[in-house]
């Protein structure tokens, strides 16, 4: 891969593609465009731009369903009551209030955002079938509110004399007016969420979903961004209501119950769950569908639901993920990889031609803007009376641990002796019951993942952590995501600030990605890789953090002798470029070799400390877990 190429500002497609900053999603965005524009060149009647305009809203609706589903793997049943409360709000605000329409808009959206916002605070804590019930519930206390609310909503008899759409002395009264109108309103909403999708902030989505521990250690703030994205996804549909209540004019509770929530969950599922382009072709075809069936008369409801049920049996993945499944492979674009002759598993002084990764330069280890106490050995890791239990069962009891730059600590011990216990609760994932500790100088305990993250604490897993469907680059990528500064507006936006930050993360992600031979491989998907790849990867996405303490669990677990002997080169360049690492593993000829210091743990307590020659000689600890051969060290 060549710097010029990268200096470009490529971008990444999902099947690990680089190319030239243009959203690649734009062409198929452009010929839809071409598409939407020609139809009224066709369409025969008013009854046509009836249907189209009803697809458009749909669209919309599902437009943000998915991309809360994209973002957080977790489905809602509660967007027709958003539709309805963008719908309600606006008409009230119009025609009972007489307000203008852009301030009725403005009124219906910010009182819907803050609906989504209280209401995503307590039930996206939730998962699975809870937050599906929970958003249920909400879908049917709206809809009993908008029927017995008669003073204020009409009740059952809905409500009448809505204002059509009007821009200033143009009045939307036409089918065909209000059809461009609504269909250019989605397509530029479509543009945004393309653009939100395809950088950072897209990254940021898919780890979210796929493994969301994982993204907090990688310093993003998971639960924030599912709240905005909530909040987001409610917009969408909110926006879609307002244009509902000014097209037809009259409204009633009936259009907002649940059913229309179980009919837009069924569309983005058709279409593919979190799959944007999905969800509008299946949007198109299931609001068309039940149209065209009505030719077969008594049979169209029975054929509808034949038709449904197929797909979601025989295309659980959705309608484009079969189509993209039917071209032939030769047909689909290939990556070209920069594969040398010969080329293997690398050697560490191989990769690195005798220099250190860059994430191991002192210069690179500290987050930005946290201070180090003075001289060489200072201590960046303190842990004091650290206990944790889980109900009965002592997980931790009064462990102590420190750390210092330059150090490799070994953490070792039996099976179920806390060692994994300890790195979740200095990263965060565990918050214990008693104890301090300073990272840096800084108390950290109590603070979430996300956030102990970016104070200089990387983190790999006992079981590679790699983002499956993501390229190798887009791995790394979200290990500089806490470097970003750009929001959720400028991505949408692809502002030039942000298209010149998402270059230099993808600078600084190739060239670390170099350090580990791994370069030639950045475009590839990381459920290709060999063990030995990915675990090298998950180090790589760690130091890309730019941590000054480094938690290494089990690194060469499941490796052959060579393959370890990569990873452990590595490892020591890292130890001479002055980082702190707490390391746990059970090869004792690992450990044993790049530890300076052992610290035993057993059943939750800190048994003994001491050099690697000490531990080996120490008839507790031998006793406790190394055995009695253990000596031959």
């Amino acid at each position: 891969m060549h710097d010029d190429e990268v200096a470009g500002g490529l971008t990444q497609g999902q099947g690990g593609s680089l190319r030239p900053w243009v959203p690649r999603q734009w062409p198929a965005l452009l010929g839809l465009a071409g598409v939407a524009g020609l139809m009224p060149l066709v369409v025969p009647n008013d009854y046509f731009y009836l249907l189209l305009i009803i697809m458009a809203l749909n669209a919309m609706v599902v437009l943000g369903l998915n991309l809360l589903v994209g973002a957080t793997g977790q489905v809602s049943l509660g967007h027709a009551a958003f539709y309805g409360l963008g719908a309600y709000l606006s008409a009230i605000a119009s025609t009972t209030w007489q307000w203008p329409l852009p301030a009725a808009l403005v009124f219906s959206l910010a009182c819907t955002a803050l609906t989504a916002f209280l209401l995503a605070l307590p039930t996206l804590r939730l998962e699975g079938h809870y937050l599906v019930m929970a958003t249920l519930g909400f879908n049917i206390i709206v809809s009993i509110l908008l029927g017995q609310m008669e003073n204020l909503t009409g009740g059952p008899s809905g409500f009448p004399g809505i204002p059509k759409l009007a821009m200033g002395s143009l009045v939307l009264g036409s089918d065909r007016s209000f059809y461009c109108f609504v269909w250019g309103l989605f397509l530029v909403l479509l543009a945004l969420t393309l653009n939100l999708t395809d950088g950072r902030i897209g990254r940021a989505f898919t780890a979210i979903h796929e493994k969301d521990l994982t993204a907090q250690a990688l310093g993003i703030a998971t639960f924030r961004t599912k709240v905005a994205v909530f909040v987001l996804s409610a917009l969408y549909a909110a926006l879609a209501g307002f244009c509902y209540a000014h097209y037809v004019t009259f409204i009633s509770p009936k259009t907002f119950d649940i059913f229309y929530s179980v009919q837009v969950v069924t569309m983005v599922a058709v279409g593919g769950m979190g799959n944007l382009w999905g969800g509008l072709a299946a949007a198109v075809l299931l609001t068309g569908l039940p149209h065209l069936l009505h030719h077969f008369e008594d049979l169209h409801v029975l054929l509808y639901g034949l038709i449904l049920m197929g797909v979601l049996v025989f295309c659980p993945q959705g309608l484009l993920a079969v189509l993209a499944s039917c071209v032939p492979r030769k047909l689909l674009p290939r990556p070209v990889e920069a594969l040398p002759r010969g080329a293997g598993i690398l050697t560490a002084r191989e990769c690195l031609n005798g220099v250190p990764p860059p994430a191991a330069e002192p210069h690179a280890q500290l987050a930005p803007g946290l201070p180090r106490a003075p001289g060489e050995n200072s201590a960046v890791l303190e842990m004091n009376r650290i206990s944790l239990s889980f109900g009965g069962l002592q997980a931790l009891s009064e462990v102590d641990l420190d750390l210092h730059s330059g150090e490799i600590v070994g953490l070792i011990g039996p099976n179920g002796a806390g060692k994994t216990t300890l790195l979740n609760v200095i990263s965060g994932i565990l918050q214990p019951e008693q104890g301090e500790a300073f990272l840096n100088g800084q108390p950290f305990l109590g603070l979430p993942a996300h956030e102990i993250a970016r104070l200089g604490l990387g983190r790999t897993f006992q079981a590679a952590q790699v983002f499956p469907h993501l390229s190798v680059l887009e791995n790394v990528l979200l290990g500089y995501h806490v470097h970003g500064r750009k929001g959720m507006v400028a991505a949408c936006l692809h502002s030039p600030a942000e298209r010149k930050e998402e270059a230099w993360l993808r600078r600084e992600a190739t060239a670390l990605l170099d350090g580990f031979g791994l370069g030639w491989k950045a475009r590839r998907e990381g459920q290709q890789l060999s063990l030995i790849d990915q675990k090298l990867l998950e180090l790589a996405r760690a130091l890309a953090l730019k941590p000054s303490v480094l938690l290494l669990d089990e690194p060469v677990g499941g490796l052959n002798p060579r393959e370890s002997e990569v990873l452990v080169e590595h490892v020591a360049h890292l130890r001479r470029g002055g980082m702190g690492i707490i390391l746990v593993e059970h090869d004792m000829n690992v450990l044993m070799r790049l530890a300076d210091r052992v610290v035993v743990l057993q059943h939750g307590q800190r048994i003994a400390s001491g050099t690697p020659r000490e531990i080996q000689s120490n008839p507790r600890v031998i006793s406790a877990y190394l055995g009695t051969r253990s000596r031959r060290f």
